[in-house]
């Protein structure tokens, strides 16, 4: 990842989250002190403690992701008409997240 792009990610997911610098310090068992260098000045360099924090927000974003309504839509037609289907619709899902692994 880019080292700019850090502060960028952090301080938006600060802003967009509502959570405090000292909440995320915690959650992340990072100083804040730390986490706050990061907001202001951005990173230097990588580390075992920036790392852990770009995967947190990461995981945080990927698990608070909305699905579009019209996916969301088309999904509950499927199992309506099939309640049998949500092994198929499982299937390819894994099968198009296959396709995009490693492409982020």
């Amino acid at each position: 990842m880019n080292l700019l792009y850090f502060k960028k990610q952090l301080n938006t997911f600060l802003t967009n989250t509502g959570i405090s610098k000292n909440a995320l310090a915690k959650t992340v068992n990072i100083s804040q002190s730390q986490i706050s260098n990061w907001s202001n000045y951005g990173l230097k360099r990588w580390t075992k403690n920036s790392k852990r924090l770009d995967d947190y927000i990461k995981k945080y974003n990927q698990d608070k992701l909305p699905i579009p309504i019209e996916i969301e839509q088309s999904l509950r037609h499927i199992l309506a008409k099939n309640t049998e289907g949500e092994a198929e619709i499982l299937s390819i899902l894994e099968a198009i997240n296959s396709l995009t692994d490693g492409k982020q």
